[in-house]
């Protein structure tokens, strides 16, 4: 795993092709890493954490290049820098509050949104748009505020248990969502892939965004679907209880899913309480 800078500036590691890794200086209660397999040539992942010691919030997000689509790594980076730039611009301002933060992601995800939109219409690719899903989680004192869009995840762990904190927007979970398919079918099913919502692809994001409470003690993890794919919500929960380090669990958890063949790119964005 690379080793990350502690400066806060971005960097493009040369063995992880066109991700993105912000850290800011002395930031031990989170950690993030990706790797981009052993099946694609490109890692399109891109991921951020920043935590402010000044006020003990802190902000975990993934972006993941619409696979197959031309530019999906540069739509996932360009989110990835303009989202921590609009993060650094709203918390120089005020004390983020829970409704406030709520309000921030919807300005600024529609705000990166109609950017990358405007470039797929310039170049007359929205028949094929690039794009990017987006899930990042703002921690404040007592709360969490959760934004995505597409089948990037947010997880909380509380008291030994885990909780999916966004719902995927692919075609298969709608469906589960709907009774017409089981959890079993859309694991298989050859539309698994295929997501409904993500930046880049419509005019509007319209990202779904929630406020959950936030207690001692919780853990949280931000990550792309390259996990899921490759380790059940048991196991992420066992990792996340025997591990006590940010930097171990994302460690682990990314050999898992490169151990069982790594046929997708693996981005995992962790975060403890210091």
């Amino acid at each position: 795993m690379s080793t990350p800078k502690q400066d806060g500036t971005i960097l493009d590691s040369p063995s992880r092709t066109q991700v993105i890794e912000l850290f800011p200086a002395s930031a031990s209660s989170v950690a993030g890493d990706s790797h981009p397999g052993f099946q694609r040539e490109h890692n399109e992942d891109s991921f951020g954490t920043y935590a402010d010691p000044g006020n003990g919030c802190a902000l975990l997000f993934v972006a993941d290049g619409v696979g197959g689509n031309s530019g999906g790594d540069l739509a996932s980076q360009f989110t990835a820098k303009s989202l921590l730039a609009h993060w650094k611009r709203f918390t120089a301002r005020l004390m983020p509050r829970a409704d406030a933060t709520a309000e921030f992601f919807r300005d600024a995800l529609e705000d990166i949104n109609r950017t990358v939109y405007g470039i797929n219409a310039d170049q007359g690719t929205l028949s094929a748009p690039m794009g990017t899903t987006v899930a990042a989680a703002a921690l404040l004192q007592d709360q969490i505020v959760v934004a995505h869009a597409g089948d990037s995840r947010v997880y909380r762990f509380r008291d030994g248990g885990i909780e999916l904190l966004t719902a995927d927007h692919s075609l298969v979970q709608k469906w589960v969502r709907e009774g017409t398919m089981t959890e079993a079918d859309a694991k298989i099913h050859p539309m698994s892939h295929v997501i409904y919502k993500s930046i880049g692809q419509q005019r509007r994001l319209d990202p779904e965004v929630h406020i959950f409470d936030r207690k001692h003690g919780d853990k949280f993890i931000v990550c792309s679907d390259g996990l899921m794919c490759h380790a059940s919500d048991p196991e992420i929960r066992e990792v996340m209880n025997r591990i006590h380090s940010a930097q171990e669990a994302v460690r682990e958890l990314i050999a898992i899913a490169l151990k069982r063949g790594g046929y997708d790119n693996v981005t995992v964005a962790c975060y403890y309480q210091a």
